[in-house]
């Protein structure tokens, strides 16, 4: 009869332990965020109404200068119309008056006179065209001959001659100014300008400077048409250039704005960064000591009995003498007690997490190590491990710790996977860093990556969720930076990826340098073995020399025959 031996169930420790955590006040975040484009909403806010000002602004001068532009205009027109009203009283009104005794233009010798006169005056000027009108509002005269007697060309102009005698002028369009501004050519007789002046006699005179002005009479209405067009393309220019000049100066503006937004947001962005990874830092410090305070306190109210019943069941054990049950009975307490222990140790080595020694430890080494050594398991499940590191991968740190979080790494992997799966480890060095990546071919992580780094975390079944907050706690120790991942193609998880960023000290040798002390120490060995046999020949040879005094008194060595 088989019996089914439950296993120990110590999972409420864990739970209260877990709850003691999540409801410490010094363990809850409450970092909000905060809203980084205030300045770039103030920018382009001040973008869009210096664009309105700008455009205000633009109208505003442009419509200035058409206005005096335009005013300039009506000022000469009306120099014009005085100049014109004076010679043609006085080179044609006073002669024929003088040679008729009336004026009337239906008679063609007439006519023909003031159209010359009114031709002699329009040489050279730019004038498009002139009309008298008569006291009836008839044309009386025109450039245009088929004008002539028609009354539908009255404006008010010329009713404001014969009724206040005072002179008009009026703008004639064929399309409106808004549509100009955007009529690349503007055609020719665009705008008119409509200048209306009362005929009248000649007051510089002598015999008509004494008559009083209220009693002067009007002859007719002399209208004078001029195209204006150009005074306006000018002003159509100008607008043009003060609104692009506007809108460059903004631009260059706005872009000094965002640059200028964008440099604050980045500053403020690394600032509440770095102030949530110090309140971060500042939580998991505060949860260490109030765990570790915990953990203390009750370590040795476990460990102590732990320990007696776990040797006590191995003292059963060896001594033997039991039925199948009892013994079947005294491993599940010795393997539960063992495993108990483990659990309190890891909260041991969480809460109270040990400095880094100053060693020179080989990472590569190190890795071939643990493999070396979980070979065999990871075979029994078909698990393989592609190792892809340099010969040398060296930092200061602590030997035991790295290999522990190494070992760790091995172990998740494995628990990720179960069975039928590759662990790949690949490592370089880049400038003053190293990094060591661990990829396996499991399901990844799944949801939010950074809770796996919170204690007590886990998706699996058994386990006390503090393998990698143990691991970053030893890669944080030696001042480094362990970083999680999933390893993707084309958007299909591969597998989770565990990457060691660690610095590397600058009082390491290199492996050049290594090659370097070995030739080096070759080269003097060599010396060193070439010296006796330099010395032992040298006394061959002052052996074999004999001393010999010359006639002349110096002393020769000669060999001896």
């Amino acid at each position: 009869m088989k019996i089914q031996i439950p296993k120990m169930n110590y999972s409420r420790f864990l739970i209260t332990v877990k709850n003691f955590v999540d409801n410490t006040r010094l363990f809850k975040k409450n970092v909000s965020s905060q809203s980084l484009g205030l300045a770039r909403i103030f920018s382009w806010i001040s973008f869009v109404i210096i664009i309105f000002f700008s455009i205000f602004l633009s109208v505003f001068i442009a419509t200035n200068t058409r206005s005096s532009l335009i005013n300039s205009q009506e000022s000469y027109a009306l120099l014009l119309a005085e100049n014109m009203n004076r010679q043609i009283f006085r080179r044609f009104t006073l002669p024929v008056a003088y040679a008729s005794g009336r004026v009337t233009l239906s008679e063609p010798d007439q006519y023909r006179l003031l159209d010359e006169v009114v031709n002699s005056l329009m040489h050279g000027l730019r004038i498009e065209s002139i009309r008298i009108f008569d006291n009836n509002e008839m044309v009386a005269y025109s450039t245009n001959k088929e004008e002539l007697q028609s009354k539908s060309l009255s404006t008010q102009g010329v009713k404001n001659v014969f009724e206040n005698k005072a002179h008009s002028f009026e703008i004639t369009s064929k399309m409106s100014f808004l549509r100009a501004l955007f009529t690349p050519n503007l055609p020719h007789e665009t705008f008119i300008l409509r200048t209306v002046y009362p005929l009248t006699i000649d007051y510089e005179l002598a015999p008509f400077q004494n008559m009083d002005e209220e009693n002067r009479p009007i002859l007719g209405a002399l209208e004078i048409m001029q195209d204006v067009t150009d005074l306006y393309k000018i002003a159509i220019r100008s607008q043009w250039t003060i609104l692009f000049g506007f809108t460059l100066s903004i631009l260059i503006l706005f872009v000094l704005l965002q640059t200028i937004a964008k440099l604050a947001e980045r500053i403020i962005s690394e600032r509440i960064k770095r102030t949530k990874q110090l309140e971060a830092e500042l939580n998991q410090s505060e949860k260490l000591a109030s765990m570790g305070r915990m953990v203390s306190s009750i370590a040795h109210e476990i460990r102590n009995p732990l320990g007696i019943i776990k040797s006590s069941s191995e003292f059963l054990i060896n001594r033997g003498n039991m039925d199948k049950t009892g013994t079947q009975l005294v491993h599940a307490i010795y393997e539960e007690s063992k495993r108990l222990s483990n659990t309190v140790s890891d909260f041991l080595d969480y809460a109270r997490p040990r400095k880094a020694g100053n060693d020179v430890v080989n990472l590569t080494e190190l890795v071939e190590k643990v493999w070396g050594f979980l070979q065999t398991s990871f075979t029994e499940k078909n698990i393989t491990a592609k190792i892809d590191l340099p010969e040398n991968l060296s930092i200061r740190g602590d030997t035991d710790l790295l290999y522990r979080a190494i070992y760790n790494i091995f172990i998740n992997a494995e628990q990720a996977m179960e069975k039928d799966g590759t662990i790949t480890v690949t490592g370089k060095q880049e400038y003053d860093f190293i990094y060591l990546r661990f990829t396996d071919s499991g399901k990844g992580f799944s949801g939010d990556i950074s809770k796996f780094l919170d204690p007590f975390f886990t998706t699996k079944d058994t386990g006390t969720g503090l393998g990698l907050p143990i691991v970053q706690s030893i890669i944080k120790t030696h001042s480094g930076e362990m970083r999680l991942k999933n390893a993707e193609e084309n958007g299909v998880i591969l597998g989770a990826c565990v990457e060691f960023v660690l610095p590397v000290s600058q009082d390491i040798p290199t492996r050049l340098d290594e090659k370097k002390e070995q030739k080096k120490a070759e080269q003097l060995k060599l010396a060193e073995q070439a010296e006796p046999k330099a010395k032992t020949g040298q006394s061959k040879t002052e052996n074999d020399k004999t001393e010999k005094i010359n006639d002349d008194g110096k002393l020769y060595f000669t060999k001896n025959e």
